[in-house]
């Protein structure tokens, strides 16, 4: 009895094995590939006189260019791999539609001409004028329809490749897909909406306008010592804040030993509005005019235009290349929008390839030094092109008085018209009463772009200057530019007394490998009465990974005879335990040896730097040796620095740091970098129970990491929870993005993803941020079958909102029958089965609907019991 009780309780343990071997199989089949293979070529692991068995799986699909999604599949112990048709097509946005009791799928693929029709009933498949039968490719289970993947790349030109490592299919098709079309056409939407000025966004924070807020505040402490001269102390006091709805910036520089004058005071106001169509920008104070005639002193008065500060890509570009301290950073700013930054070479070398862009353009470069030298020289430089839409029209008045010692008047019109795509025409006259002979100066320009690669400008200004410049870009990224001016013999306009300036520059760009680079190249001649003066500059400048090289000659003549060569070699080397050291000399050619020996070297320490200089001049006999000390505290930006020259010591140090009123008027945020003339941007998040978008009294703020916004650095305070954002240009658009993963509760949502925030002058703007609770939903779905009732998967289970029906969201079944769903909002809901797979599967329904609500609960309200009995239809 005992053996029989024995044999027949292994009896069933190798039935149960047998009913769920494949499940095993497939795990070994898996874990023993070591390569990846096409499911449809893939070689059976079983003998063909096994039955064929398969499994369900709800596997990963890779679609390139696009990010990925979930499938069910059916993979058999013969290897071959059968998809949801229906579900696949749906995610690649394919055309189909089913009929004819869910046994016939029908539509169209890549286009409306190429019309397909499955017909699972005779198991053939017609795409086009093609017909394919496939006896074992079509199947249906449970009311769901799977093709064999090896006829749905025949067929529809889709491989679908399984890797048995990672479990993962790489999806590929001959043709464009719909899915990928779309993301296409809304990535280059994306694109021409960026270089009109916008964005896609969920919510639009605009401009706030005040009659009077208080701002911001830049302090600066500066002393110097040196032997056998008296010391010297400076401070610089900077006010920003807003009144009459503008932008309102004070600033004043004192030194010691010298008397306050004009110069050492700044003030500006300063109004904008891109949304008004006649006069878009209003500036009063010390202004500065791009003008013709050349202009010392400073200029107090006011300006009108109707540009926007936004800067919007034209097409084009051009080449700016200038000379700094070695490895400091500049910032390229086009009408005040931060557009690019790099970091000078071991020479000081910078290029940057700047947009051309539509309207008035201000071009302004910021440098910041390694030893947190900020704002030491901010610089405007003219543009020469202007380039318009079709048929748009934009204009600037001036009127201003030169602050010497005449108060010279000074007046600018200016307008610029887009007669066409290719071509812009402007002009515009300019007045200065000290110019006696030719105080009101007339002027017309031309700007001309036949192909993207090349930008004409033509400038005639009466009784001053003719002007031609040329810019040209031959492979890809190589720059030809010439530039011609002839002045009027005697002009005294500008102080420039030469009759001709003749300018060619070539500047090509390479990579190879690891190694990238710059060449350039520069030839100026000015032509004289009785001389012509030549100069001609060539550089090569090279990157291998931590290393900078630049290598640059300058030669000098006249007429013919040659005056000067001088070669300088610089090389800068980034060493892994935060040294780095810049080693440079320079070669006289016309004495024949080294005149200048110098190296720096550097060590990055937290927060600071320390940097020690020796340079040797031979041709005077001169030495130098500097050591450099740089610190940041929280509030403030510090630096010392100790030189011994000849045998004088010198010693200098500074200090600088900004404070700014926080947005909720409790105390002062204190910052070690300039405050004035930028705005910020203070993040409120918080649980938004009643879901009204308004931060209520008995709402409470969300702790959340660090949002993601291009162009800021978003500081947590840890005192208020508040998350502030300092350091943003002002009146310039910025992107802010949340994701869900940030939230602490998985029951919370941000209402609102991705923000556009217009940053107001000189402050912390304050933006709250809703979150909401969302709710959960769960029940089973069951099979009444043959007096027995068992869960079912692949049930599509509906969501609607109970006051007009809307679906709102829907879920599939698991397969024994659980689902569950959340992010239902606050509110009243019924669900129920979808009702056109419950008439493929010929069932019907009891309930036929349940409704149900979802509560404001701060932890989520869940609510569960949804239970659905399917039965087949009498």
């Amino acid at each position: 009895m005992k053996k029989d009780n024995f044999f027949g309780n292994c009896l069933e343990y190798y039935k149960l094995i047998a009913k769920h071997s494949f499940s095993f199989l497939l795990m070994f089949v898996f874990i023993l590939a070591g390569f990846d293979a096409p499911a449809q070529n893939s070689t059976s692991l079983v003998p063909k006189d096994t039955a064929i068995v398969y499994d369900e799986i709800h596997i990963q699909v890779l679609l390139m260019e696009y990010k990925s999604f979930y499938i069910d599949v059916l993979y058999t112990n013969t290897g071959l791999l059968y998809i949801n048709i229906e579900d696949l097509f749906k995610f690649l946005n394919i055309n189909c539609r089913s009929y004819k009791q869910g046994e016939h799928l029908n539509g169209f693929i890549e286009n409306e001409s190429r019309t397909y029709e499955i017909d699972y009933t005779a198991k053939q498949i017609m795409v086009g004028d093609k017909l394919f039968n496939s006896p074992n490719s079509l199947i249906k289970e449970m009311g769901v329809l799977y093709i064999e993947s090896s006829s749905l790349s025949k067929a529809f030109g889709i491989s679908m490749t399984l890797n048995y490592r990672s479990l993962v299919i790489q999806l590929k098709s001959n043709f464009e897909l719909p899915i990928i079309k779309q993301q296409r056409i809304e990535k280059l939407r994306n694109n021409i909406a960026k270089l009109n000025g916008e964005t896609i966004t969920d919510t639009t924070i605009v401009r706030n306008y005040h009659l009077l807020k208080l701002g911001t505040i830049d302090w600066t402490l500066g002393s110097s010592q040196a032997s056998n001269t008296i010391g010297q102390n400076n401070f610089g006091l900077g006010l920003g804040t807003e009144l009459l709805y503008g932008e309102t910036d004070i600033s004043m520089n004192y030194y010691t030993g010298q008397k306050l004058n004009n110069s050492q005071l700044n003030y500006l106001w300063r109004w904008v509005d891109n949304d008004k169509s006649i006069i878009k920008q209003a500036t009063i104070g010390r202004i500065s005019p791009q003008a013709i005639s050349s202009i010392n002193s400073p200029v107090v008065g006011a300006e009108i235009r109707n540009s926007p500060t936004l800067a919007r890509k034209a097409t084009g570009y051009y080449i700016i290349h200038e000379i700094t301290k070695p490895n400091w950073i500049v910032e390229l700013y086009i009408n005040n929008v931060l557009v690019n930054f790099t970091k000078a070479d071991a020479s000081g070398l910078f290029i940057f390839k700047v947009p051309i862009v539509y309207g008035y353009t201000i071009l302004k470069l910021k440098f910041y030094g390694p030893l947190g030298e900020d704002h030491v020289n901010e610089r405007t430089i003219n543009v020469p092109y202007t380039i318009m839409p079709t048929k748009k029209l934009e204009y600037s008045l001036s009127a201003a008085i030169v602050q010497d010692n005449n108060l010279n008047r000074f007046l600018k019109s200016e307008f610029n018209y887009g007669i066409n795509t290719i071509l812009t025409f402007g002009g515009g006259f300019e007045y200065l009463s000290s110019n006696f002979n030719n105080s009101v100066i007339p002027y017309a320009k031309a700007s001309l772009q036949p192909i993207n690669q090349l930008t004409c400008y033509g400038e005639y200004v009466y009784g001053v200057r003719s002007r031609i410049l040329l810019n040209y870009y031959f492979l890809k990224d190589n720059l030809l530019e010439i530039d011609y001016t002839k002045y009027k013999e005697g002009q005294l306009v500008t102080y420039n007394h030469s009759l001709e300036e003749r300018k060619m520059k070539v500047s090509f760009p390479f990579r190879f490998k690891n190694i990238s680079g710059n060449g350039l190249t520069e030839f100026t001649q000015y032509v004289y009465k009785t001389f012509t003066y030549n100069q001609e500059n060539s550089s090569l400048s090279f990157n291998y990974r931590q290393m900078s090289t630049n290598l640059s000659t300058q030669l000098n003549f006249i007429n013919s005879q040659l005056l000067n060569t001088i070669t300088n070699l610089s090389l800068s080397y980034r060493l892994s335990n935060g040294f780095s050291l810049t080693p440079a000399v320079q070669y006289n050619v016309g004495v024949n040896k080294f005149v200048v020996y110098k190296i720096t070297t550097e060590k990055r320490i937290p927060f600071g730097l320390i940097s020690i200089l020796y340079q040797n001049n031979n041709m005077d006999n001169d030495q130098l040796i500097a050591l450099s000390f740089r610190y940041d505290l929280p509030f403030a930006k510090t630096n010392g620095t100790t030189s011994f020259y000849n045998g004088n010591v010198s010693i200098s140090e500074s200090a600088q740091g900004s404070l700014a009123f926080k947005e909720n008027k409790k105390g002062l945020y204190i910052n070690n970098n300039p405050a004035v003339s930028k705005g910020g941007i203070a993040l409120y998040p918080f649980l938004d129970l009643n879901q009204n978008g308004v931060f209520d009294s008995n709402e409470h703020i969300v702790m959340i990491n660090s949002p993601k916004i291009l162009g800021g650095q978003p500081i947590f305070s840890k005192k208020d929870s508040i998350i502030r954002i300092p350091n943003l240009i002002e009146f310039s658009n910025y992107i802010i993005e949340f994701s869900d993963d940030n939230l602490e509760n998985i029951t919370w949502r941000f209402k609102n993803k991705k923000y556009q925030v217009l940053i107001d002058p000189n402050q912390f703007k304050r933006i709250d941020i809703p979150i909401i609770s969302v709710g959960e939903v769960n029940g089973m779905v069951f099979l009444n079958q043959e007096n027995s009732t068992k869960g079912i998967g692949r049930i599509l289970v509906k969501f609607y909102t109970k006051s007009n029906s809307k679906v709102v969201a829907e879920v599939l079944s698991e397969s024994d029958g659980y689902f569950s769903y959340m992010g239902l909002h606050q509110g009243d809901y019924f669900a129920s089965i979808d009702s056109t797979q419950l008439s493929n599967l010929d069932l019907t329904t009891n309930p036929l609907k349940m409704e149900f609500s979802i509560k404001m609960l701060e932890e989520g309200d869940i609510v569960g019991d949804l239970n659905f009995v399917l039965v087949k239809k009498k």
